[in-house]
């Protein structure tokens, strides 16, 4: 299992305070876009992420929701909603929601990975986990699919 933190927003940040809360909710995914200078982030979303792993997601410093990856990546085109944009996709659930307005003002960037576990940004999204962890199993739900 591997830790990440990811924005999802087309082109205006706006749209993920308006809109990401409700996608992660309702249409239970994660994804990216498609574009030429984001070959590397497309690849590691749909390569290099893996089934069981953790993302925090954010917008800017302000983390949104912890979620655990449940499912492979698959790519949708021609999506006629307002989730068009959302090109590279892996389903979810949604383990916590971030309530209490932590400043997570790290590395920036659409999707990082965690790779040093000494780094502020890696201990706060672990130590998120860990608490989430002790919440479901207390409530007997099985901490990986």
């Amino acid at each position: 299992m591997q830790y990440w933190h990811m924005q999802m927003h087309p082109d205006d940040k706006n749209f993920a305070i308006e809109r990401v809360h409700a996608i992660l909710e309702h249409n239970k995914i994660i994804g990216v876009g498609q574009w030429s200078a984001g070959q590397g982030t497309i690849d590691d979303f749909n390569n290099r992420m893996q089934v069981n792993d953790i993302v925090a997601i954010k917008t800017g410093k302000q983390l949104i929701a912890l979620v655990q990856v449940i499912g492979g990546a698959y790519t949708v085109a021609n999506d006629e909603t307002d989730l068009s944009w959302i090109e590279h996709r892996r389903p979810i659930r949604v383990l916590d929601w971030e309530l209490k307005d932590t400043d997570f003002s790290y590395q920036r960037g659409t999707l990082k990975i965690c790779l040093d576990d000494n780094a502020e940004a890696t201990k706060t999204i672990k130590l998120w986990h860990e608490s989430v962890e002790q919440s479901l199993k207390k409530r007997k739900v099985p901490l990986t699919v």
